[in-house]
């Protein structure tokens, strides 16, 4: 039995060393708070116009920010 605690732990910490789960949270709250995903999410109506306050986040800026904030978690190890 003991094997598998072992097992559990090792990756507890595998996954705390490398920060995956603060990974985890950040991507799911930029997919959940992003103004396009309301639509998708069924969030909002489908008639509700939202506003173009020229900051819309088109693909490449997210991938941008996505790879920017990546960048930056990875570059503590």
């Amino acid at each position: 039995m003991e094997a598998g605690g072992s097992r559990e732990r090792e990756a507890r910490n595998y996954l705390e060393k490398h920060r995956i789960m603060e990974l985890l949270k950040y991507l799911t709250s930029v997919l959940l708070f992003i103004r396009p995903a309301l639509k998708t999410l069924g969030l909002c109506p489908a008639d509700e116009v939202l506003k173009d306050d020229g900051h819309a986040i088109t693909l490449d800026k997210f991938k941008s920010e996505v790879n920017k904030r990546t960048q930056e978690i990875w570059s503590a190890f």
